[in-house]
């Protein structure tokens, strides 16, 4: 087992169970998208979630994997995910044997939106790089043309690993015997509620007020039939133009296509046409810059 510092992690359980995000990044199937959740979007239907393991110690995951099969797997499908076997150092994709016995007549005979759940501080442009040019590669049904429709939602390691740790009976009484005594029946309470918060975090389910997710609701009154990890794309795009070099993020898959191919920063946007602005206005009070960022993401979601 992995030593947990006791006070670090009850902290951060608090937290999450405050509200505090325990994952972020691109949408997962939970997220709600004008108040529907991107699962029911077309195509509707579940995930597949993508779990990557690389960069993680041997001790870390030999802690997740048992929980992740016996424990989280069935949680996460409830919501939409059905999962692939963990990813190492080589992308491969291989559905585990409940995702196999749970997963709906014809699901895998043509592309899914794909799920990439990542490690956060561990996935540098190199490991997303490799992460398109083995989907790329695969031309299996359930994620051949899938490029378009996948994309990277980062996770807090050190809280998942602390949360499947205890779910051991020794572990969570040394951890509670470890605590301030009269907080012990407070951690009673806060450790199903901080799992089921790190859950939903992970598909998406929990509202993100970001100004990405702003953006990604107002584009999708605009274009209602596109996508939400599509929509997500142009949203994450339209505002990484904005952002210095150093504070960018990749975490949808256009994004990384983008700069695979050439299309790099910097970028020369059109202005805002007339009628856009008119037709976003009416969708929402809007700030003429926000008119401006919503313009180039629905461009860039067009072609």
């Amino acid at each position: 087992m992995i030593p947990l510092n006791v006070a670090a992690t009850w902290t951060r359980m608090l937290s999450v169970t405050a509200g505090a995000c325990a994952a972020a990044g691109a949408p997962g199937p939970g997220t709600r998208v004008r108040g529907k959740a991107a699962a029911a979007e077309p195509p509707s239907g579940p995930w597949l979630g993508l779990i990557d393991f690389e960069g993680l110690t041997r001790a870390e995951r030999a802690v997740l994997e048992p929980w992740l099969y016996r424990h989280a797997e069935p949680l996460l499908l409830v919501r939409q995910l059905l999962l692939a076997r963990p990813l190492g150092e080589e992308i491969f994709v291989e559905l585990t044997a409940q995702a196999l016995e749970a997963m709906p007549e014809g699901w895998r005979d043509s592309p899914r939106p794909i799920l990439i759940l990542a490690p956060a501080g561990r996935t540098g442009p190199e490991r997303r790089k490799q992460y398109l040019e083995a989907l790329s590669r695969l031309r299996i049904p359930l994620v051949a043309r899938g490029s378009e429709l996948w994309a990277i939602r980062e996770f807090d390691k050190d809280f998942l690993v602390a949360l499947a740790q205890l779910r051991d009976p020794l572990e969570r009484a040394a951890f509670r015997s470890a605590i301030d005594p009269s907080q012990t029946r407070l951690f009673d309470q806060q450790l199903p509620a901080a799992e089921a918060a790190l859950l939903d975090d992970l598909v998406g389910a929990r509202d993100e007020d970001s100004a990405v997710a702003l953006d990604l609701a107002a584009l999708s009154s605009l274009h209602p039939q596109a996508h939400p990890l599509a929509l997500y794309g142009a949203v994450e795009r339209a505002h990484n133009r904005r952002r210095a070099e150093s504070e960018r993020t990749q975490f949808s898959a256009r994004t990384i296509q983008a700069r695979l191919s050439a299309r790099a920063f910097p970028e020369v946007p059109r202005d805002c046409s007339a009628e856009f602005a008119e037709r976003a206005s009416s969708v929402a009070p809007l700030l003429p810059a926000d008119v401006q960022r919503l313009f180039e993401a629905s461009e860039l979601l067009l072609w």
